[in-house]
């Protein structure tokens, strides 16, 4: 059995049992561009079956050569499409949790340089131009995980967007600390300033639970923060 057969076979045999890996440093596996992982995906990846180099479109999983392991990310992600908070995540090049102004300082020391594995290249075209800028626009201050959505609320704060602020909440606890945004909106920004560090304290199923430190007259406090995991995915906050 040749190496394009072996490939197709235990192709199927991964995207039969997909769900089989771990998500962890992953690139989404839109080799096409066209937002979904699919057999036309599956066919790029193929083309570079045991291949290696840099920059290697199906080299998933950023270890220089396309086999068994990127397949396995292949099959994790097969028939679904593209979602905005793997974007984002792609997006944040410094690795801090949010995409700022950090990430486009990143995205600026490659502009308009063109080669393979260069580091804000989101949509693979071996080039850093308006259209990779513009993902960074499009998650512009967005995070997901607990901390992600910390620091998009802080920003929010800072800038004394209620819109943004309210947008990091459950949608049950969205009206009430609307409410109180629009009471103290002139002290978002203060707001914003004394908080301190997050710490995680434990986590039980979709609730996650923080504590943030806050120094008040040369005191440290620490308030509970409640994060829960939504049905969409995202991590949004409860009550702090």
């Amino acid at each position: 059995m040749d190496n394009r057969k072996f490939l197709l076979f235990v192709g199927g045999v991964f995207l039969f049992l997909c769900g089989f890996a771990w998500a962890d440093d992953w690139t989404f596996p839109n080799l096409n561009n066209d937002d979904k992982t699919n057999f036309i995906d599956f066919a790029l990846l193929a083309q570079n079956w045991q291949t290696e180099g840099s920059g290697l479109v199906g080299d998933l999983d950023g270890s220089d050569t396309v086999d068994i392991d990127d397949l396995m990310v292949f099959s994790w992600y097969w028939l679904t499409e593209y979602s905005q908070y793997q974007q984002c995540e792609r997006a944040d090049l410094d690795g801090d949790g949010i995409v700022a102004f950090e990430d486009v300082a990143v995205l600026a020391q490659n502009w308009l340089k063109e080669g393979q594995g260069l580091r804000g290249d989101f949509d693979n075209s071996d080039s850093i131009d308006c259209n990779d800028l513009s993902v960074v626009v499009d998650c512009w201050l967005e995070g997901t995980r607990p901390t992600q959505v910390w620091e998009q609320f802080k920003a929010a704060l800072a800038a004394s967007d209620i819109n943004l602020a309210v947008s990091c909440f459950t949608e049950v606890s969205t009206e009430n600390y609307r409410n109180f945004f629009e009471q103290a909106e002139s002290y978002m920004p203060q707001m914003a300033s004394e908080m301190s560090e997050l710490i995680f304290m434990r986590q039980e199923e979709e609730i996650a639970y923080y504590d943030l430190l806050r120094e008040e007259d040369g005191t440290v406090y620490a308030y509970p923060v409640l994060f829960v995991l939504e049905e969409t995915g995202e991590w949004k906050i409860y009550d702090f």
